[in-house]
Formats: structure tokens, C-alpha cells, sequence
């Protein structure tokens, strides 16, 4: 989950799509303006994502949540 500054939308957007990590990236209602969905191999390289995605300028602030495990997909 990501929250955005105002008007820096499209470079964060540009940004996350140069990330290879980042498979898909929505926009989304309420106190976040992204979802970004991601694969990595493990807890070290969600670290090093999750600073990245922090790193990134326009990016006010993140929140993590670990998919453990799908309920059904459709």
C-alpha cells in the first residue's frame, strides 16, 4: 500500500514500473493511493523492496502485507 504526494503520481508510477519486482500496480480509494504487488524470494529482498519503494520521490509513505496464503482466485 502506498500514499502518494500530490501531482508526483506519474513519476512515482514511472518509477515503480522500472521496478522488476513490481508485477502489477493498481490505484485504489481511501487512505492510500496504490497497491503495488510484488514477488521476491524471501524476507531480505522484500526489505530491500519495500526501501526502494520508500525511496522513491513522491512516495509519502508504505505499508506492507504479506500474501500468506489465497483463499480462491478467479
Amino acid at each position: 500500500l502506498i500514499t502518494v504526494l500530490p501531482k508526483k503520481m506519474p513519476a512515482v508510477v514511472k518509477a515503480l514500473q522500472g521496478i522488476g519486482a513490481v508485477c502489477s500496480l493498481h490505484s485504489v480509494s481511501g487512505q492510500h493511493d496504490l497497491v503495488a504487488m510484488a514477488a521476491v524470494e524471501g524476507v531480505a529482498a522484500m526489505d530491500e523492496l519495500t526501501d526502494a519503494i520508500g525511496a522513491i520521490d513522491g512516495v509519502e509513505r508504505t505499508t506492507t502485507a504479506v500474501i500468506l496464503g489465497t483463499k480462491f482466485e478467479r
